[in-house]
């Protein structure tokens, strides 16, 4: 879709999946990035053998997150603890604030948020 993000989570998720394939294939959910902005939301499906990564809506999302582009990559670059932000870095403090004040809004299981960024991790 025009002004896409698709290709850039793309490079992220194979990057996350390639480290951690063992993460990777434990998860089994459609996920939804609705990047706030006029960006097309990005739909990642992870099942049992691929990941899909493509703009455009989830069609049945278990994890939906929500936020500024610049907050959703501040998430995926706080150190992480067992896929929670680490509070005793300020990169880790400033992540978990944004979910906490509801910058980062995430609709879903939170162990599952938990998961997807064990695994996309950078």
């Amino acid at each position: 879709m025009d002004g896409g993000l698709a290709p850039a989570i793309l490079a992220i998720v194979e990057r996350g999946v390639s480290r951690r394939p063992g993460l990777a294939a434990d998860i089994q959910v459609e996920v939804e990035l609705a990047v706030r902005g006029g960006y097309p939301p990005v739909r990642i499906l992870f099942d049992d053998r691929t990941v899909l990564v493509e703009d455009g809506p989830a069609r049945d999302p278990g994890l939906r997150v929500e936020g500024e582009l610049a907050d959703l990559i501040s998430l995926l670059v706080a150190p992480l603890a067992g896929g929670v932000p680490l509070p005793i870095t300020a990169r880790g403090r400033t992540a978990l604030g944004m979910v906490a004040s509801r910058r980062v809004r995430v609709r879903g299981r939170l162990g599952l948020l938990r998961r997807l960024l064990a695994v996309i991790r950078i």
